[in-house]
């Protein structure tokens, strides 16, 4: 028979064991939907602002095309950009910046001052759920920055730095408008 006393130490254990557990699938929950998951807006602290984290390891296969993962063609974020314009309506090409997931470029179309149209050139797509990440996100991403009319934009949970790389190209297209 076992005594009080051990059998309280066995719940005890037991009840740590189930709250460690716990905790490891909460946890696993939520790095997996920082990576690739819901799709939520968070409040965004500034346009350009980064992380270490940004420094993960990413696939040196690249969907653009002209963007490049060889070393020291530019450091993440990757920027390189140009700018195309007319009289009434201008256009301006943002830099093109790489993320661990892919690059990311954004084109402002801008008219009297105003903000009149914003396309995604480039979206990370190397991967089905990245692509699939970047279909529900540019979206999102394209209506903040129409209502905001700047490069202040929310976040989008589980699209983090995707939206951190679209705020960043969209920074440099409307430096570039003055």
């Amino acid at each position: 028979m076992i005594r009080a006393s051990k059998l309280r130490l066995i719940r005890r254990i037991a009840g740590a064991a189930a709250v460690t557990a716990a905790v490891a699938v909460l946890l696993t929950i939520y790095v997996r939907s920082e990576g690739a998951g819901a799709v939520a807006a968070t409040p965004r602290r500034s346009a350009s602002s980064g992380t270490g984290a940004e420094q993960a390891s990413k696939s040196t296969a690249s969907s653009g095309g002209s963007a490049s993962s060889a070393p020291g063609a530019c450091g993440p974020p990757r920027i390189c950009g140009s700018q195309t314009g007319s009289a009434a309506k201008a256009t301006y090409t943002g830099p093109v910046v790489e993320n661990p997931y892919g690059p990311v470029q954004v084109a402002v179309a801008e008219e009297g001052g105003k903000i009149v149209d914003v396309k995604a050139l480039k979206m990370p797509t190397e991967h089905a759920q990245s692509q699939e990440i970047s279909e529900q996100v540019a979206p999102m991403l394209r209506t903040e920055v129409l209502q905001a009319q700047n490069a202040e934009i929310s976040v989008v949970s589980g699209a983090t730095y995707t939206s951190e790389s679209y705020a960043s190209s969209l920074q440099g297209a409307l430096r570039q408008a003055g």
